[in-house]
């Protein structure tokens, strides 16, 4: 079936109104408040198409899922181009859980508050895959005390990493950026964080993925239109629209998009304009989309969408046409890709 592409026109409309209103009820978490800066701790079937011949991107290729996702090309730590980005204390200081670091609490070349996950077992490899978390409305902060950053501990994906219902074999390094505003969710500043990342933690270069909740996508969709997937080995966009700039310039990097069917903030119709304009534009792999029948704007996507274990929601099977792609576990999907 012919799909009709989305127009230049709509883009741009549905971006202002999204500009205008994207909170998500089920990662508002509340506020945090108080002058404490020090390190904050906590304990805690037929798919949509898939490439028909692996490789077939020129960027992103399917690779096998494995547990500790070390690759060839080593750290990113490596790379001395990052000198200046260097950290000399609180980097995955206590590993196996959230860690809160507000700006300044690795050192000097820290400019943004971010809460931190490591795996247990983080020094024992040389390289793991990481997802850089690009939040919604309702963790919004500026990032100076470790209070304020504790708004990520309750929903979306820090908050199942703190109640250990993500990725049962704890494979990735999680790290959540703090931004302030709308406007400080540009795709400088994505960048900005990614290249402080790449400094400070034992990333595999080959294994950087993405994941936005609701207004998150607005600084995904800012980085991905200005740098492309420079980085970007695979995209995980939940309940949230990420706004195609022409040239679609991060065509290669796959995407799966999840969100509920009755969400009417960001709305099926408008992920297949993603949908529309990555197929026309011949990404090398076809995007997915997955729709829970009945569900909102809501925890029952947000959340169950982190959390393969806890997962019920009852599923779509097509839209507008399109094979809707069923539920399966996120994180073994994000595994398969890995950049050349």
């Amino acid at each position: 079936m012919i799909i009709r592409k989305s127009s230049a026109k709509f883009t741009r409309v549905l971006a202002g109104s999204l500009l205008a209103g994207l909170i998500l009820s089920g990662c508002d978490g509340g506020s945090g408040s108080g002058a404490d800066a020090t390190l904050g701790t906590d304990t805690a079937a037929s798919p949509v198409s898939e490439p028909t011949t692996p490789g077939t991107s020129s960027t992103t290729t399917p690779s096998a899922t494995t547990p500790s996702g070390t690759s060839s090309a080593g750290s990113t730590m490596d790379d001395k181009s990052l000198a200046s980005y260097v950290c000399s204390a609180n980097i995955a200081a206590t590993p196996g859980s959230l860690q809160y670091l507000p700006i300044g609490a690795a050192g000097a070349p820290q400019k943004r508050g971010y809460v931190e996950y490591v795996p247990q077992d983080y020094q024992k490899k040389s390289a793991w895959p990481c997802i850089i978390n690009l939040h919604g409305d309702g963790e919004l902060g500026d990032g100076t005390t470790a209070e304020k950053l504790k708004v990520f501990s309750y929903s979306c994906l820090p908050g199942m990493i703190n109640k250990d219902t993500w990725d049962d074999k704890h494979r990735f390094i999680v790290l959540s950026p703090q931004f302030a505003s709308y406007a400080d969710r540009t795709g400088d500043n994505v960048r900005e964080f990614v290249r402080f990342a790449k400094a400070n933690y034992r990333i595999d270069p080959t294994r950087i993925y993405f994941t936005a909740v609701s207004g998150g996508g607005v600084a995904l969709a800012n980085y991905l239109n200005k740098y492309g997937n420079e980085d970007a080995a695979a995209i995980l966009p939940v309940s949230c629209y990420v706004s195609p700039a022409s040239p679609i310039i991060w065509k290669n990097a796959p995407v799966w998009f999840l969100c509920g069917a009755a969400d009417t903030t960001v709305g099926p119709a408008n992920l297949v304009k993603n949908y529309n304009a990555l197929v026309a534009a011949k990404a090398p792999v076809t995007p997915r989309i997955t729709l829970y029948t009945g569900v909102g704007h809501d925890a029952n996507s947000v959340n169950k969408s982190y959390s393969p274990a806890l997962m019920d929601n009852k599923l779509e099977t097509t839209y507008q046409g399109i094979a809707l792609t069923p539920y399966s576990n996120v994180y073994d999907w994000l595994l398969q890709y890995q950049k050349k």
